[in-house]
């Protein structure tokens, strides 16, 4: 999934209805997603647990975003499955 498209590729994701720009760009050896919502921008990875499963995470970690991430996570897969 990560290894297509190119680093600096944007797409638009839709949360809460609106419609909000996504980056995907390299921090340091990380391929990182940038969703730049209006107040400020969310930061999501993808990790890997220790049974190999992949799950998104938001850098720095915030526990009240989970949900936000894991809705925004979905779509990111989605938009690199078309």
């Amino acid at each position: 999934m990560m290894d297509s498209p190119a680093i600096n590729d944007v797409f638009e994701i839709t949360w809460n209805e609106k419609q909000y720009p996504c980056k995907k760009m390299l921090l340091g050896d990380s391929i990182v997603f940038v969703v730049e919502f209006t107040q400020r921008p969310l930061y999501l990875s993808r990790s890997v647990d220790v049974n190999g499963e992949g799950f998104w995470v938001d850098m720095p970690p915030d526990t009240k975003l989970r949900h936000v991430v894991l809705a925004l996570g979905k779509q990111i897969d989605q938009h690199y499955k078309q």
